[in-house]
């Protein structure tokens, strides 16, 4: 069952090279408002995703999060 929690983002990465060694960047550009967030690490980004997904993680009878099912 889907829920109406739904976020979308358009998610880029891209590597650069930092102190001699190969590093991510990120950004996460929400599509409904055009919002837009720029990361220094893989860390960074999943750290917000899990803030703005903390209160959508509302586990449905079929073990299913947030509606996602596969």
């Amino acid at each position: 069952m889907l829920t109406s929690q739904y976020r979308s983002f358009l998610l880029r990465l891209w590597q650069i090279m930092e102190k001699g060694e190969q590093e991510w960047r990120a950004s996460l550009e929400n599509v409904e408002t055009g919002e837009k967030h720029g990361f220094t690490n893989l860390e960074e980004l999943w750290a917000y995703l899990l803030q703005v997904t903390a209160n959508d993680d509302q586990i449905s009878g079929d073990g299913c999060v947030s509606g996602v099912q596969g």
